[in-house]
C-alpha cells in the first residue's frame, strides 16, 4: 500500500525536523546545563522549524530510565560524568516522528552507548517493507 504523496511529504518533513533537532541537542548539551533549558531549547527549535512538539521533551539522567520532563521551576542540571538521554517528538499536522539521543560524559559508560548505537544500526539494516515489528526483535 502506497501512502499519498502529501502524507509522505509530511512524514519526511517531520522526520527531518526531528533528526536536525536531535543532532543539535547532542552537540549543544553540556555538563552543568539546566535540564529545563535543554527542554525549552529542543521544543523551541521544533517550533522554529515549523513543527510542534508531539510530547514534552524528556531528559533522563543516569538512573532515570525514561520520561523525565523538567518543569519551569526545576533546578536540576546535568551533573559531571552523567549519562543523558534526550527524547523528542515532533508532529506536523499530526504526523509524528519520535527520536532520542544518548550523550555520555563518562568514558566508563561509552560501551553502553556504543552497544545501543550498534543495535540500532543492525535493526535499520534488516527493516524492509511489510516486516512485522514483532519479528524485528528476534
Amino acid at each position: 500500500m502506497m501512502l499519498p504523496e502529501d502524507v509522505l511529504e509530511k512524514y519526511h518533513r517531520t522526520a527531518k525536523t526531528a533528526s536536525k533537532v536531535r543532532d543539535e541537542m547532542k552537540n549543544m548539551t553540556r555538563e552543568g546545563m539546566p535540564i529545563f533549558q535543554i527542554c525549552e531549547t529542543a521544543e523551541g527549535m521544533i517550533r522554529k522549524m515549523g513543527g510542534k512538539p508531539a510530547f514534552p521533551c524528556n531528559v533522563s539522567v543516569n538512573n532515570v530510565a525514561a520520561h523525565y520532563t523538567s518543569l519551569p521551576d526545576d533546578e536540576k542540571v546535568i551533573s559531571q560524568g552523567s549519562l543523558v538521554k534526550i527524547d523528542i517528538g515532533v508532529h506536523v499536522d499530526g504526523f509524528i516522528a519520535d527520536t532520542a539521543v544518548t550523550i555520555c560524559f563518562n568514558a566508563e559508560d561509552e560501551d553502553i552507548v556504543n552497544a545501543a548505537e550498534e543495535a540500532l544500526e543492525t535493526a535499520i539494516k534488516v527493516i524492509e517493507p511489510r516486516l512485522l515489528t514483532s519479528r524485528l526483535g528476534f
